[in-house]
């Protein structure tokens, strides 16, 4: 795996990238990371897939992280991160098999409903059908949205930690980790930050369009994902005319707690017919 720069017709976006050793590649996979992620939260899930013959390539998306985004918050609708993946598999040869991870599921429905024709399929990896309901959920949104547009982006995190740290689930990282999950952060554009973390606010549901696009689709869940709620995942699974699958031993981010398992769910799904 290593890093490298994928272009394309909508600029140019960081992203890491993996090769099969040995054979002809089957094909290509496209990660798409959620809120607050990035490339790296498929560092494992990379390596698996490269082993089980495939290219794959995850990325990040415009603001995020180490790929620069623009300042003008209107260039982080769901329509113009849409029309970069679907750039981004075009530069990458076509035919992707598509994953987006929670935000990134919402962004990979649209880049198929956008254009169909350049994707294989698409799995939503713990995502959802449209913005959040619940009220404490939205709250908490609406005032990290708040915070990045008014405060520096590296207080916005400080108060984020102080509040996730005393929730009764948190588990602190290890030192490396915490650093990277603080350098990462504080590397978003923060407009695209707040745009972002809106989206999660103001999204509608498309999923019976989706279902209409004639790409396959795939839905996935860890069987403790926190995200949206696991009967939400469900009616958007049984919306698209598919039975959802679990990852166990896993929570919102199979690809780093159970990247075999979430790597053999994926291959499975791609060579079926």
């Amino acid at each position: 795996m290593h890093p490298a720069t994928l272009e394309t017709d909508r600029g140019s976006f960081a992203t890491l990238q993996a090769r099969p050793d040995v054979g002809t590649p089957l094909g290509t996979v496209l990660l798409i990371p959620g809120w607050t992620g990035s490339k790296e939260d498929f560092t494992p899930l990379v390596h698996h897939l490269a082993r089980y013959g495939w290219i794959t390539v995850a990325v990040d998306l415009r603001g995020q992280y180490e790929t620069p985004g623009p300042a003008d918050p209107s260039a982080y609708t769901l329509a113009e991160f849409g029309a970069d993946v679907v750039a981004m598999s075009k530069a990458l040869g076509g035919y992707s098999q598509l994953v987006g991870h929670s935000f990134g599921g919402l962004v990979a429905r649209e880049a198929v409903l956008t254009d169909p024709t350049v994707f294989s399929s698409i799995t939503l990896l713990c995502s959802g059908p449209a913005a959040f309901s619940d009220e404490v959920t939205r709250q908490g949104l609406q005032m990290l949205a708040f915070g990045l547009e008014n405060l520096p982006i590296e207080q916005v995190y400080d108060l984020k930690l102080d509040h996730d740290s005393k929730q009764p689930t948190y588990v602190a990282p290890a030192g490396d980790v915490a650093a990277f999950l603080r350098k990462r952060f504080t590397g978003n554009a923060p407009i695209g930050l707040a745009e972002i973390t809106k989206r999660l606010l103001d999204t509608d549901d498309r999923t019976d369009q989706l279902a209409k696009s004639g790409v396959r689709a795939q839905v996935v869940y860890g069987e403790t994902d926190d995200g949206w709620p696991l009967p939400v995942q469900e009616a958007m699974a049984e919306a698209l005319g598919v039975q959802a699958q679990v990852i166990p031993s896993a929570g919102h981010s199979p690809a780093i707690d159970q990247p075999a398992a979430t790597a053999r769910i994926l291959v499975d799904f791609f060579h079926k017919r």
